[in-house]
């Protein structure tokens, strides 16, 4: 069996445990086994949580290391005055993980009824195992031991092998040696029923999930017949002791030892003030119970009965034994601010021990302390904090403790900063918005949505009205997390994003919406007429020119007619700070160009990374005119320069109109070039040559929204046929571009064609000339409107040199036309 394909991870939980509450954190082994039944019954009782069932499970096997160490250092002055030590009934490890850091693994011996159990502690920690057995007859082991710790075996055991493996454990004892064991005390039984004459009580019932019930329940005893089956058990050569409660607050616990034995004492320093041992006090508790147990004159009953109260209390201040402090979180969550606010409370076991401080803890280092507030009424402690969530992160971890006066602490709570909330892991954060605060991540939600219901207000429209809403680009899902809230019954929220990872994280954790992974290219995975609200904000801003218009195009199609498109774009106050960074220097790549008469767009990248599209490290600044040009299509609504969104990027509210189709994109392309001929005739011929461009959806690589095209030396035109079927649409747009940059001049032909009869539905001649279009950062717009038609159509565009004017007859023209489409 390999244990580490049995490990029930939780690592950042375990770990923050291991850190604080271990002498040597890196040498614990923290594998649970999958049928460990101590870690299934604490998974049981938090109802499936796996963070606080592992809290649960390690904290109980601390805090009994903590509990048999006292009784350890009692007896041995520690456990480096052990040579050897059974772990009987020891489970699958949850007390011996913790063993193994104060005891030599080849001293450590364990036994457990289940084979499996015991292969894996000995492959698991080293240490030496035997199987056990269900009859005490039947346990074999030629082995004695300084100490044998039985923990929550008598407490299951019945009647008739309780005596029995009190016997064989006590057998298994050097002559100095002592049995610790656990047991239920019948204070603790939560059902009616009638103890016999021997106060103990067996139910054949108990957590286990294997075992036969009737040889493991659940068994309540009383002091009184504990001590009598002690003595029977060990012939009466055994004294004993009992902790009340001294096992996690609730179990009791029984030290059993030879009466004979007395502990050499270290100093005689002792003797000189006359200060017993604290074996000896033991000792004389355990005479007077017997001595009281036979006078039979009741005043002599009566004084002993008070020496043998006065002793015990003696005794428990000697053996320094104390329990850990109880308590709790009864609330943990975020604020409005952002902020981490914790409540709970606190307890004492016995009336010695006292909580003096609750420490909150954050990734090992303690951030927050506080004394809590007693209250007398409820005889528990209150305690709160609120801890500043500025610098933290989603992955950082929160531990809380309590401490009381003799230093023993209860750890009631481990969590992740992202587990109160939820929160994308750090990496996510920092790469969509450059920053990893959690406080800045969750109080910008009010913000977020005050401002975005706000701003649709202004241009007449409420948030509640749409019923499907599309946050595309919605990276780690603030704005789906920010609305959540505010959603109607019959309102649903939708996003994707470019980054799988994003996209990913949104899917798994997001479980109110529906988020998908689009690719940087359209379509986006969503039907046609989809959605009533699209949300793009910080967007558009982080493409370049290419990509702006493809997704404007595919936003148009998958919003409904009448739909809202909600959109941020750098202004024209962004370009200094775009060329500020440009002359750093720092910068992959820069380029502007012009679209129409007025349109400006500047590109941006600052790493040239094949995957930087969408990314804060590319910048794209618009003009308004820019923006008129690639959104062309959408009516436009209502503009916020410099508005509050995204750090005073320019925010627009467009709208799809109500009669608005699909944006007719290219099907196929026919190429026309000519060359003169060899003849001499001066006519030109023509080189035909046909490229057939995927149906859509296109984008599945190559430029098919760039169209180029050659007027050759000594030539002086060339066409282009590109195939489209429209539905509709009212015009046509595309955007030529043409080098070199020269004095020269151009026209352009453009005719729209229906195919089925040839018929020709607009003709027209556009000049061009060099001062507005050419060179290849030049896009000039052309802009045709069309008859009300449905059916396929060609769109011949032939273009002409009318004068060279200073070009060379041998100087080849390139003809470019780009993002042609119907809408």
């Amino acid at each position: 069996m390999n244990p580490e394909k049995n490990e029930i991870d939780n690592k950042l939980i375990i770990d923050a445990f291991i850190q604080d509450q271990t002498r040597k954190p890196e040498e614990i082994k923290v594998n649970i086994h999958p049928q460990d039944e101590m870690y299934l019954y604490a998974f049981k009782n938090t109802e499936g949580k796996i963070d606080e069932a592992l809290l649960r499970y390690f904290s109980n096997g601390k805090r009994i290391l903590d509990a048999v160490k006292q009784i350890v250092g009692w007896h041995f002055d520690g456990f480096e005055n052990i040579s050897s030590f059974l772990d009987f009934a020891s489970g699958y490890g949850r007390f011996s993980r913790f063993l193994v850091q104060e005891i030599p693994v080849h001293n450590i011996w364990i036994s457990d009824i289940y084979p499996q159990a015991v292969e894996f502690q000995k492959k698991l920690f080293g240490v030496e195992g035997i199987v056990s057995t269900n009859h005490p007859e039947d346990y074999q082991l030629n082995q004695i031991f300084d100490c044998i710790f039985a923990c929550s075996f008598f407490s299951h055991t019945p009647q008739k092998t309780f005596s029995g493996w009190l016997e064989k454990l006590y057998s298994l004892l050097t002559e100095n040696g002592i049995l610790i064991f656990s047991t239920h005390d019948l204070s603790l039984m939560t059902i009616e029923a009638e103890t016999d004459a021997e106060e103990i009580y067996f139910t054949p019932e108990s957590e286990s999930l294997f075992l036969n019930t009737e040889d493991y329940g659940v068994t309540y005893v009383g002091e009184k017949w504990v001590g009598k089956i002690i003595h029977q058990a060990t012939q009466g050569k055994a004294k004993w002791h009992r902790i009340k409660k001294g096992l996690c607050g609730y179990h009791d616990l029984y030290i059993v030892w030879n009466s004979g034995v007395r502990r050499q004492e270290t100093g005689d320093r002792r003797e000189e003030l006359g200060v017993r041992s604290q074996k000896e006090e033991v000792l004389i508790n355990s005479e007077v119970r017997s001595q009281s147990q036979n006078k039979e004159v009741g005043t002599q009953k009566s004084e002993i009965g008070t020496q043998r109260l006065e002793v015990v209390e003696q005794i428990d201040e000697l053996l320094n034994f104390h329990c850990h402090p109880d308590g709790g979180c009864q609330q943990i969550k975020m604020t409005t601010t952002g902020d981490i606010y914790l409540e709970g409370w606190a307890a004492d076991i016995n009336s010695e021990e006292k909580v003096e401080k609750i420490s909150v803890l954050i990734n090992g280092k303690e951030v927050e302390s506080c004394s809590p507030k007693y209250e007398s009424q409820t005889q528990k402690y209150q305690w709160s904090f609120t801890i500043n969530s500025q610098d933290l992160s989603a992955n950082d971890i929160i531990l809380v403790k309590i401490i009381n006066n003799f230093h023993l602490e209860r750890v009631v709570n481990i969590f992740p900063v992202n587990s109160i909330v939820l929160l994308p892991p750090n990496h996510l954060l920092l790469r969509i918005s450059g920053n990893s605060s959690v406080k800045a991540f969750l109080s910008s939600f009010d913000d977020l949505k005050y401002t975005v219901k706000n701003y649709l207000q202004k241009a007449g429209f409420d948030f509640h009205q749409f019923e499907n809403i599309l946050d595309f680009g919605c990276g780690v899902g603030r704005y789906l997390m920010a609305f959540k809230p505010e959603l109607l019954p019959n309102q649903k929220l939708f996003g994707c994003d470019v980054f799988p990872e994003c996209a990913e994280w949104c899917e798994e954790n997001i479980k109110f919406a529906t988020v998908k992974h689009n690719n940087i290219q359209p379509p986006l995975p969503f039907e046609n007429n989809q959605f009533d609200l699209v949300n793009a904000v910080s967007v558009f801003t982080h493409l370049r020119l290419d990509l702006q218009h493809l997704w404007a195009w595919d936003i148009y199609r998958v919003l409904r007619p009448g739909g809202i498109l909600f959109m941020t774009l750098h202004g024209p106050q962004f370009f200094p700070i775009i060329y500020d960074i440009f002359r750093t220097g720092n910068t992959h790549q820069a380029e502007m160009y012009s679209l129409g008469e007025e349109g400006l767009f500047l590109y941006l990248d600052h790493q040239g990374e094949t995957d930087g599209q969408g990314q804060h490290t590319v910048a794209a600044v618009h003009t308004t005119a820019a923006y008129q040009e690639i959104f062309s299509m959408f009516k436009h609504i209502k503009r916020f320069p410099q508005s509050t969104m995204a750090n005073g990027q320019d925010l627009y509210i467009l709208q799809k109109p109500i009669s608005g189709g699909l944006v007719a994109q290219p099907l196929s392309r026919k190429e026309e070039v000519f060359q003169k001929s060899e003849i001499g005739n001066g006519k030109e011929e023509k080189i035909k040559n046909e490229q057939k461009v995927d149906q859509l959806p296109l984008f599945k690589g190559g430029e098919t929204w760039k169209f180029v095209e050659k007027i050759l030396p000594g030539s002086h035109k060339c066409q282009t046929e590109i195939k489209f079927q429209i539905e509709g649409q009212k015009r046509f747009r595309v955007y030529p571009q043409i080098e070199p940059i020269a004095a020269y001049s151009i026209e352009c032909e453009i005719e729209i064609i229906k195919s089925e009869d040839g018929k020709i539905l607009v003709q027209k001649t556009i000049l061009f000339n060099h001062n507005h279009i050419f060179g290849k950062t030049n896009y000039a717009v052309v802009e045709v409107e069309i008859p009300r038609y449905s059916g396929e159509v060609f769109v011949r565009l032939t273009t002409v040199i009318t004068d060279r004017i200073s070009l060379a007859a041998e100087q080849e023209v390139m003809v470019s036309w780009n993002f042609a489409n119907f809408a």
